[in-house]
């Protein structure tokens, strides 16, 4: 059992977040759908090596190359 700090009691704290009702949702070029694929190690290898010439974090640069991939095949 967690032993509370002194002081400490639950919910959220009075006046915390954005008012209710003053959101609008997801901007339309929110990217919200998820996709998956499998690699082998030395394509993630390769992956991780182009991720860190550009200094981007691999799963951006997998995101890039499929955006701009699909793209092309229009």
């Amino acid at each position: 059992m967690a032993v509370r700090k002194k002081g400490m009691v639950g919910g959220p704290r009075l006046g915390a977040g954005r008012p209710p009702g003053t959101g609008s949702g997801p901007s339309p070029d929110a990217r919200r759908n998820r996709v998956t694929i499998l690699l082998s190690d030395d394509e993630l290898e390769r992956l991780k090596d182009l991720a860190a010439r550009r200094e981007l974090p691999y799963g951006t640069l997998a995101y890039e190359l499929f955006a701009r991939s699909f793209k092309r095949a229009k």
